[in-house]
């Protein structure tokens, strides 16, 4: 019984550290710091909205100067994979965070559906006026997935391996004799 626990614990922890390892690749091959838990919350609300797939016929083009810090992340931005696409959505949920302080300055309740409807209408109204669309704003399950090891990578990595190191002395407590024996 205390192997097969000393087992369960193991492939836990040895797929928690795999999952904090691909978190790791994945930020270093973005090119990305860190996203923290809020800009998480914001990717996956941002990736729910309902963004066109493509140009909307009869769309206004917004033009917008060149010195403006998102037009250049959407010039870097590489192809629409996720590595060429992580500094976007990092840049993304500061835009996010903006309209959203804006709106509450103006005198909504923050957390409100209300607000969460208004965030949601002008944000993919904006940002469509970048040429920006669902196939760079949606996340897939997987993408969603690398997003949270990204997020959580360090703390995964941490108790991974400490959980790693505890299923393997459980494992191996129960074949080598105590001294007090």
């Amino acid at each position: 019984m205390k192997k097969t626990i000393g087992i369960i614990i193991s492939v836990v922890c040895l797929i928690i550290t795999a999952a904090s390892v691909l978190g790791i690749i994945v930020a270093n091959q973005g090119r990305v710091e860190s996203i923290d838990p809020d800009q998480l919350r914001e990717l996956y609300a941002i990736s729910d909205m309902p963004f066109p797939d493509g140009p909307v016929e009869g769309a206004e083009e917004v033009t917008h100067p060149k010195s403006d810090t998102f037009v250049q992340l959407v010039k870097k931005m590489t192809d629409k994979t996720l590595t060429g696409r992580l500094r976007v959505l990092e840049g993304l949920t500061k835009k996010y965070d903006s309209l959203e302080a804006e709106l509450v300055k103006g005198g909504m309740q923050q957390g409100t559906p209300e607000l969460q409807a208004k965030i949601s209408e002008d944000f993919v109204k904006d940002i469509s006026s970048y040429g920006l669309y669902s196939d760079v704003t949606r996340l897939s399950l997987w993408e969603k997935i690398c997003m949270f090891t990204i997020t959580w990578r360090s703390v995964m990595l941490i108790f991974g391996f400490l959980g790693l190191g505890l299923g393997l002395a459980v494992i191996s407590s129960g074949t080598a004799k105590s001294d007090l024996d």
